[in-house]
């Protein structure tokens, strides 16, 4: 589950659009949008896991199994709280 800022949201989908690593297509509403993985950004996602798993992996080596069962668990409790709530502000 991911909880991002309308604006932050945005901004990183317009950056991965111009990188060609999305692609999007109209809804059944004119307002949605389709996304999905192009094929360059299924590259960059497969040449950015390696990173991201051992950072993952180093992290929970430093907090140990305990922390970092703690620490999915109210990040998720953040995240709920958040999408029931609908916005912070």
């Amino acid at each position: 589950m991911l909880a991002m800022d309308s604006t932050t949201l945005t901004r990183t989908l317009k950056i991965m659009s111009r990188h060609g690593w999305i692609g999007r297509r109209h809804g059944t509403d004119r307002r949605e949008w389709r996304l999905r993985l192009s094929k360059a950004g299924e590259g960059q996602l497969k040449r950015a896991l390696p990173h991201w798993e051992k950072a993952q992996a180093q992290l929970r080596l430093q907090l140990g199994q305990h922390q970092w069962d703690e620490l999915a668990r109210l990040t998720n409790n953040v995240t709920n709280a958040v999408t029931e709530r609908g916005d912070l502000s």
